[in-house]
Order: structure tokens, then sequence, then C-alpha cells
């Protein structure tokens, strides 16, 4: 078995011609996944947009799978959350948020799972805790952020036995994704934001490959998965001619 992976995080709205294309170009090249671990828009985390996230138009052009949200893309509000995601060109993920009024959902969702060139892939979206019940804003917010690690101790062994490739696409810092490797060493790989601390190549903690690239549309990370044994080998570059 054999993927590539395209990697980005934290662009905060830096997207621009050059590096969308190169972003285009490696994905076809490759034909490759394109994941990306949030703070993807302009948005300051209480700011609401009156029409929708530039960003999401550049992403569509580069062709985007998945994304997870950062704490830019949340918003307290209903409305306000909506309003951040409104136009976002592929599903939107996260695990560990929870509505308090259940027949209202967050416009997100927890896991996306495809298969590509014959791989079954299911990525697993969770994102630093904004609300949390100890909070005071708690009474305030529409929703509410679970333990990111507990969350992901109960997907993982769900998701498990149905993937080939199991990611952690996350946006907790890297000190963060190293204690998820820890706590879930079934993971196979983490692609992580929000920290801005490029890791690449790729470390490994606990048998789980960690990665994040460089932020503010400085670079992607390609990652060639091959299948060897139970364990994925990996082998990666942070494309930085996308600068």
């Amino acid at each position: 078995m054999r993927i590539a992976i395209l990697h980005t995080n934290d662009a905060h709205n830096h997207w621009n011609e050059a590096f969308v294309a190169r972003l285009r170009e490696l994905k076809a090249q490759y034909d490759a996944l394109m994941l990306d671990s949030g703070d993807c828009i302009r948005s300051g985390n209480i700011g609401v947009p009156l029409r929708p996230e530039p960003a999401w138009a550049w992403m569509r052009q580069a062709g985007y799978n998945a994304i997870t949200i950062g704490n830019r893309e949340f918003h307290i509000t209903a409305a306000g959350f909506l309003a951040k995601t409104r136009g976002a060109p592929c599903p939107l993920l996260c695990a560990n948020i929870r509505s308090k009024q259940p027949e209202k959902p967050p416009p997100v969702q927890p896991v996306w799972q495809t298969e590509h060139h014959g791989v079954r892939v299911a990525v697993l979206g969770l994102t630093v805790p904004m609300v949390t019940p100890r909070m005071k804003t708690a009474a305030l917010s529409a929703y509410l952020f679970e333990p990111p690690l507990d969350t992901a101790k109960q997907w993982v062994s769900r998701l498990r036995p149905e993937a080939d490739l199991l990611i952690a696409l996350t946006h907790l810092g890297v000190v963060q994704d190293r204690r998820l490797a820890e706590a879930c060493p079934e993971l196979d790989i983490i692609l992580g934001g929000h920290s801005h601390t490029p890791v690449c190549p790729p470390e490994q903690v606990n048998g789980v490959w960690i990665s994040q690239s460089p932020p503010f549309c400085k670079g992607a990370t390609l990652l060639i998965l091959e299948r060897s044994g139970e364990r994925w080998r990996v082998e990666a570059r942070c494309d930085r001619k996308t600068a």
C-alpha cells in the first residue's frame, strides 16, 4: 500500500496565487489527498465575517479534501460559527465539540473517511478546547469542547478496524500532539497545527508519526506513506517552493 498526503496548517489567510498553484501542482503530480489543520481564515476568535471568508475560495481552487477547524474558525454563537464556516470547500472536522442543543449540531463532523488507491483512510479531527464546562464563557456559548485525548481514545477504538491508515488531523499544538501519540498508539500519523512549530521531517512518538507544516503559507509538507508490515513508513519533504 502506498499513498501521498499533502498537508498545511495555520495559513491565517495568507493565501496567494503562487502558493495555491504550487499546491495544485503537487496534488496532481502525486495524486495526493490534501488536508489542513485549521486557522485557515482571516477572522479573529470573536470576529464575525459579513461575507464568506476569502480563504475558502483559495482552498477550493487548491482542491482540499478535509479541514480540521482551528480556534479562528470557531465562534461561541451558532450564527457566528455558521458565518465563519459558510462557503467551506470540503468537510470541516472536529470530534471533540458538542452543541448544548443536540437538535442544532455544529457545522462540523467528527471524522472523514475515504478510499484512495485501495487504502481505507479515516481522518479524525481534534481541536484545542475553546470553551469547557468550567469556563465562565460556557454560559454564553452554544457549544462546549470535550478533552481531545479522551475523545480520541473513544474514536480510535471504533475507527481502527475500519481503516488501513488512521490519521489524527489536529489543531492542538505539538506538545499535545506528542501526548496524543502516547495516549493513542493505534494512530498511524498525527498532522498538526496551532503551535506554529514545523515538524519536518516527521518525528515518531510511541510508534506514531507526527508532522506539522510551516505557518502563514510559507510551505506545505508532502508525505509519501508506504505500508511496511503492520506500520507505515513515511518519507516527507517540506516544500518551501510554495512560499
